[in-house]
């Protein structure tokens, strides 16, 4: 029965000293990396790098990074227009074809300008997630025992839990739209290379 009883005791205090270790980081976090993390990004935001004016540029890089698909596909278009309907013998186009050579002759690059600042954005939003996901477990740990009557801090606490786990959803949310962007593209580029006498690609 003793040794059970130490045994918690350790344990206790096992959990006590994680407890405590894990608020001091947290504390430090909040008092020292967000204010030197709000200077960066605040810097980061007014670069030339973010720049509205930028979106021009986007665009023309999307296009740069078609030009040999786009220029294949009008010299396509012009030696070899398609036939109306396709003859029921004829071999598939993974078989052979000019479609087909300019399908596996044709590497389709991704737009560098996006590809730059998804890789400067990315590490951010990921550094984000995991100080959100720290400090909603360090106000977890400061919740008190709920009693009869004055629970004003525990709900107070409770509330600014929720409004860092909507931000914090809203942070992975971007991972998603970043993935997302990547399937669009390679989507609509593959449709490029496939269908190169379509116009509306």
């Amino acid at each position: 029965m003793s040794r059970m009883t130490l045994t918690n005791q350790e344990n206790i205090s096992i959990v006590d000293k994680y407890k405590k270790e894990f608020c001091q980081e947290v504390e430090a976090i909040l008092s020292d990396v967000f204010p030197k993390k709000i200077i960066e990004l605040d810097k980061l935001y007014k670069s030339d790098q973010l720049k509205l004016s930028r979106a021009g540029e986007v665009k023309e890089a999307a296009k740069e990074s078609l030009k040999d698909v786009l220029a294949q596909k009008e010299a396509l278009a012009v030696s070899s227009p398609p036939p109306a309907k396709r003859k029921r013998n004829e071999s598939s186009s993974f078989e052979n074809g000019d479609e087909n050579k300019m399908r596996f002759a044709t590497k389709v690059h991704c737009n560098p300008i996006v590809s730059e600042l998804i890789g400067s954005l990315k590490p951010e939003i990921r550094e984000l997630i995991e100080y959100c996901n720290k400090i909603k477990m360090w106000i977890q740990l400061l919740i008190p025992k709920i009693e009869d009557g004055n629970n004003f801090g525990v709900s107070i606490q409770e509330e600014t839990i929720s409004e860092v786990s909507t931000f914090c959803e809203f942070a992975k949310g971007s991972f998603d739209d970043m993935s997302r962007y990547f399937v669009t593209r390679g989507k609509v580029s593959s449709k490029i290379v496939k269908y190169p006498h379509l116009v509306s690609y």
